[in-house]
């Protein structure tokens, strides 16, 4: 489960007290998955708000006690219900409503399940280490990516396809859970659901990952075809190599035919990225694989721009090198502009590249320029990297304070 926000575990709280009458404090920790010290100051909390009576060891309801108290629609409703505030947040609510239908997302992507074991260090080959923790969570670049252009605000179409074995409901939780507007799950009779085991190093944040790919290759040119009119309908095209080439390669004729713009993370490379790269618009590879792109090594700025350069003269109009913790190198219009990385606690950096794209995407289908889409990118990946898991994204409400 990802970590939950305050109001949303008063709300959860609240929620179960409604069916449950009492609850102990051991128990709201193991659910919540947080310490007994956050659980008790949720319960002062919900106490000095006349929600609930705290008892020994537990809690129970109070004679005022209203489980919707903290859950969206009833803040709503009290913030409306001022006449001050009424007109200025129904024209808002409007306004983000249209916004929102504009700035729509079609992203075709991976979904897999995350195998990952933490590390004090990577072992050395031949060598058996034991981990200091391991857990099985949601993943995939494809499903990351939507996760965190639905988190940044923007309107997401996100399909992939899974297997029918015992991680399909899981997926299929998972997706119905992230705030992604619509889903197309297409689903394997022959292949499993996309798997990949994930090594973190607890020293540095830094993993290394496997990949096995399963129904994630085995999207058909009848599937494409089905969700056309999502790809048609959308602003903005997003897509990573973790699927069947020729799939990709499919919708990404189907958007750039029908003036869609076109974006690729060209992840993990492939030989055959080279081939895609004349529907593309927007391209953005890490330093690794922007080498294997152009045959330039690149370790430091200077190598960066050369092969920034190189794939603009590839045919792509628009270069985004993310380059880690030395931040991002921008290519557009014979222009380069740098994003100095953020300095950030790092713990996790197995979905930061994700949380980059997905962010990005949602900033440049809003009308963004490149510059001011790839600082709030930079802001949001920082925040992913202070989170376990991959699929873990931060809400954007937190970017400002990174600007």
């Amino acid at each position: 489960m990802n970590k939950l926000s305050r109001n949303e575990r008063l709300t959860v709280i609240l929620k179960l007290l409604s069916e449950h009458k009492t609850l102990s404090n051991a128990q709201l920790a193991k659910l919540l998955q947080v310490t007994p010290k956050t659980i008790r100051c949720d319960l002062v909390h919900l106490e000095q708000e006349k929600q609930v009576i705290r008892t020994h060891g537990g809690v129970q309801g109070s004679a005022e006690f209203d489980a919707d108290k903290y859950c969206l629609d009833s803040l709503l409703s009290q913030l409306t219900a001022s006449s001050s505030l009424s007109n200025l947040m129904t024209q808002s609510l409007i306004n983000d409503g249209v916004s929102k239908m504009k700035n729509k997302i079609f992203i075709l992507g991976s979904f897999n399940v995350d195998i990952v074991a933490k590390l004090e260090r990577f072992p050395q080959p031949g060598e058996t280490l034991h981990s200091l923790s391991n857990n099985i969570g949601a993943g995939g670049k494809g499903a990351n990516q939507a996760y965190a252009a639905a988190k940044s605000g923007a309107n997401v179409t996100f399909m992939t396809k899974i297997g029918k074995d015992q991680f399909s409901h899981f997926a299929k939780e998972h997706l119905a859970g992230t705030g992604i507007d619509n889903t197309i799950i297409v689903e394997s009779e022959t292949s499993p659901t996309g798997n990949a085991l994930i090594y973190v190093c607890e020293q540095t944040g830094e993993n290394m990952i496997a990949v096995h790919s399963g129904a994630n290759t085995e999207i058909t040119q009848d599937e494409i075809l089905q969700a056309e009119q999502h790809i048609v309908g959308a602003n903005l095209f997003l897509t990573q190599l973790e699927n069947n080439i020729d799939a990709i390669k499919q919708s990404m004729m189907i958007a750039r035919n029908h003036g869609v713009k076109v974006v690729l993370n060209p992840a993990p490379y492939h030989d055959e990225t080279p081939e895609l790269l004349e529907f593309v618009d927007v391209i953005t590879p890490n330093e690794t694989e922007a080498s294997l792109m152009t045959g330039i090594e690149v370790t430091d700025l200077s190598s960066a721009k050369q092969a920034a350069e190189k794939i603009n003269q590839m045919g792509v109009n628009t270069v985004v090198i993310t380059r880690g913790s030395q931040g991002v190198l921008l290519y557009e219009n014979e222009r380069f502009i740098e994003i100095a990385a953020i300095k950030c606690a790092v713990t996790d950096t197995t979905g930061a590249g994700d949380a980059f794209n997905g962010a990005l995407v949602a900033r440049l289908v809003k009308g963004e320029t490149l510059h001011d889409a790839g600082k709030y990118a930079n802001a949001y990946a920082s925040l992913a990297v202070e989170r376990e898991g991959a699929a873990n994204m931060p809400d954007a409400a937190l970017v400002a304070s990174r600007l």
